[in-house]
């Protein structure tokens, strides 16, 4: 029971951190990281958070109430949710960044964009770090008081290592999409407004598709993040796919900042062309 508390804990505490390492690999690439944005971000996903939630809780009660019925209802509903979540998230970065734009040269809103992306990865489900975590200290203790500890302690140990994985990478994946879609977003000022509708797509696809695929293998906590899955099969698919997505992820933002450095570059030389 010690060792197995020991590790939820540890784990939560990778849970929380594990953004960190990509974060720094970024920016350290980026001389157009703005620290500041960050902080603006967490403020966006806070506020971004309410409205959704209640427009995701009104329309549950609305279909549950028998517009729609049955396995559909599963798919539809975190469907829904997701959409939600990510247009008010992008519809409050794109209002960050036009207001921050006034204040910097237009080079610097990709940059922006991206540091947005990272406050708001870095904030979400971060408190289920901190349960995490703090369920771990609880079995340590030999506290089994909630279902959810009693669940932790009745699964497969090879279960709770797979389980806890595809949590801890869920959130250097989440990070990393979510500074896609702050980069997308700013993109949609400069060039084509289709770009926010992507990056709305974007996010919405990383959360649903997921969730989607537990829901079919007939995961009844899929969506539960701190519930983690105890089917073998599913954890080591959504470890797979955490780890894809931030690849293609953490890919695409590389590709950026190398254009943005490039386009950087070559300001630079006709400036100097010109003196």
């Amino acid at each position: 029971m010690f060792l197995r508390g020991l590790l939820v804990a540890a784990s939560g505490f990778l849970f929380i951190f594990s953004p960190g390492l990509p974060m720094r690999l970024l920016t350290r690439h980026s001389p157009l990281f703005h620290r500041d944005m960050v902080y603006w971000g967490i403020g966006v996903w806070l506020i971004a958070l309410l409205p959704s939630l209640f427009l995701q809780s009104l329309l549950r009660q609305i279909l549950q109430k028998g517009a729609l019925s049955g396995p559909p209802s599963g798919y539809a509903l975190t469907a829904i949710g997701a959409l939600l979540t990510a247009l008010f998230v992008a519809g409050a970065m794109y209002l960050v960044l036009r207001f921050k734009g006034r204040d910097d040269s237009p080079g610097h809103l990709p940059g922006n964009g991206m540091a947005l992306g990272f406050g708001v990865g870095l904030i979400a489900q971060v408190f289920t770090g901190l349960s995490l975590a703090g369920a771990g200290f609880r079995l340590m203790f030999g506290d089994t008081s909630t279902e959810t500890l009693v669940g932790l302690t009745q699964i497969g140990f090879v279960e709770l290592i797979l389980a806890l994985l595809s949590l801890i990478l869920f959130r250097p994946a989440l990070l990393a999409v979510s500074a896609v879609r702050g980069v997308l977003v700013a993109r949609s000022f400069k060039e084509r407004p289709a770009f926010f509708g992507l990056a709305v797509v974007v996010d919405a696809a990383f959360v649903w598709s997921i969730v989607a695929f537990q829901i079919a293998f007939g995961d009844e906590t899929a969506g539960q993040v701190l519930a983690g899955n105890a089917n073998t099969v599913t954890s080591t698919v959504t470890v797979v796919y955490y780890i894809l997505a931030f690849a293609l992820a953490y890919r695409w933002l590389m590709a950026q900042i190398a254009g943005w450095e490039s386009a950087r570059t070559r300001g630079k030389g006709n400036r100097d062309a010109g003196t």
